[in-house]
């Protein structure tokens, strides 16, 4: 393979990899700055069932 393919292709792979993480990155970013721990909240409907956890 030539070299300047097999750098394309090293190129490529690794934008997409940059642009699949780019949504998970941003949120966490977005979970940082704000303060939010979505995962940290009981929901409603499980705090008027009284279930306890």
């Amino acid at each position: 393979m030539e070299p300047r393919i097999a750098r394309r292709i090293v190129r490529n792979a690794l934008l997409s990899l940059f642009l699949y993480a780019l949504p998970v990155l941003l949120m966490f970013a977005a979970f940082y700055l704000t303060g939010q721990r979505p995962w940290a909240k009981k929901t409603q409907k499980a705090q008027t069932a009284g279930y306890r956890y």
